[in-house]
């Protein structure tokens, strides 16, 4: 295979380590890996900290651009005479809107072939009601008539990570043809010895722990990590409700330790941020159960992760987590805001542990993540896309 370019437009990459990112890093380092040349677009910031990175850095062979976010967006310096595809992560008005524009007048005066990826990490097909109203308005008239118009006439692939993805971006009107559903992988460390690789500090936490629900994902809204501490309120003093993930909106991250002060909760409810690597899965493995309770996911790398560490989890209901989780079969799923049926569930787990029940439901969800190491989707990634290219 020839060596081909690919420019990849994110708004956040490393070092944030969020679901888009880690999955742009895992997909696209394959790639480079692989003999592909490719450029990482994205801004300067991080969440809660606006133009702070560098503009020009190498990422596991990955070259990435950074530049300042304006009101549309940001202007990345793509070589459209020399790249073979455009891969744009989320659905972001801008600044993808003005680069379908780009690509469409490219290829009606025939200057460029280059391809067209979407990946839009449920951001096609969203939670509305997390947008404040006129943003809502304006992005969901967006997103229902030019949106589906760019994605049907310009895009070549769309990646969905999950069916339940796919079915809400067809039934939005966009053509079945162009959805490849391709769900998101795991880290190598699942593979390895984590009680040997997990470092003294990690295993000192969890010693300190005792017996603890675990939620990964950023301290945000739409993660509602404010369901497990009320939750946790109705059950024994000896579990707590461990957290793991950036905060990405600091008024929510008030909101909840204000109701963990409220609920005399101090004791059993632990921040302990950002975790990665090998310490990450040792606090999954040695946690009684994985919880997540967001009011909207299109896939979700966390529960992956707690399956992956033979972890019984507890999701919310009617989201696309329940692609993962079987109610009753490898775990439970429950209303997104009843905390009374959580607390009802973690108290089976916590006094049926060990049981023929939980450790069928355990390798239930061992089994599934057999074979989803991310260079195994990579390279079905690696597939669709040169399918699109063979398919001129």
């Amino acid at each position: 295979m020839n060596k081909k370019r690919l420019d990849v437009v994110v708004k956040y990459f490393f070092p944030l380590a969020a679901g888009i990112e880690v999955n742009v890093m895992n997909v696209y380092s394959y790639f480079a890996r692989n003999g592909w040349d490719v450029y990482v677009h994205t801004t300067t910031d991080m969440p809660d900290a606006p133009d702070s990175l560098s503009e020009r850095e190498e990422i596991n062979g990955l070259h990435v651009c950074r530049y300042k976010w304006h009101w549309y967006g940001f202007v990345p310096d793509i070589k459209w005479g020399e790249t073979k595809a455009l891969c744009l992560h989320n659905f972001d008005i801008f600044p993808h809107s003005w680069l379908f524009v780009k690509i469409a007048i490219l290829r009606f005066i025939k200057k460029s072939e280059i391809k067209l990826f979407l990946t839009p990490h449920g951001g096609f097909t969203p939670e509305w009601p997390i947008f404040p109203f006129w943003q809502r308005v304006i992005k969901k008239f967006y997103h229902n008539t030019i949106g589906v118009f760019f994605v049907n006439n310009l895009v070549d692939g769309l990646r969905s990570v999950s069916e339940w993805e796919r079915d809400k971006t067809i039934k939005l009107g966009v053509k079945p043809e162009l959805v490849e559903t391709i769900q998101n992988g795991l880290e190598k460390e699942v593979l390895a010895n984590i009680d040997e690789c997990a470092s003294e500090k990690a295993k000192k936490t969890v010693d300190s722990l005792g017996t603890y629900m675990i939620q990964i994902g950023r301290i945000h809204p739409i993660k509602n990590q404010k369901v497990a501490i009320k939750a946790l309120k109705e059950l024994p003093e000896e579990i707590s409700f461990v957290m793991i993930g950036p905060v990405t909106d600091f008024a929510y991250e008030k909101e909840l330790k204000e109701t963990i002060k409220d609920l005399n909760l101090e004791k059993r409810v632990h921040f302990l941020g950002v975790v990665t690597g090998f310490d990450k899965y040792y606090l999954l493995n040695k946690a009684l159960l994985g919880v997540h309770m967001a009011r909207w996911e299109s896939y979700c790398n966390a529960v992956h992760e707690y399956m992956s560490q033979k972890r019984v989890c507890i999701v919310s209901e009617k989201t696309a987590l329940e692609e993962l989780i079987k109610d009753g079969i490898n775990g439970f799923c429950v209303g997104v805001d009843d905390e009374h049926a959580l607390a009802e569930k973690v108290a089976y787990i916590f006094k049926m542990r060990g049981s023929q029940e939980i450790k069928k439901m355990e390798e239930e969800n061992f089994k599934f993540t057999k074979g989803h190491s991310w260079d195994a989707i990579a390279s079905r990634v690696e597939s669709f896309y040169n399918e699109k290219f063979d398919n001129k």
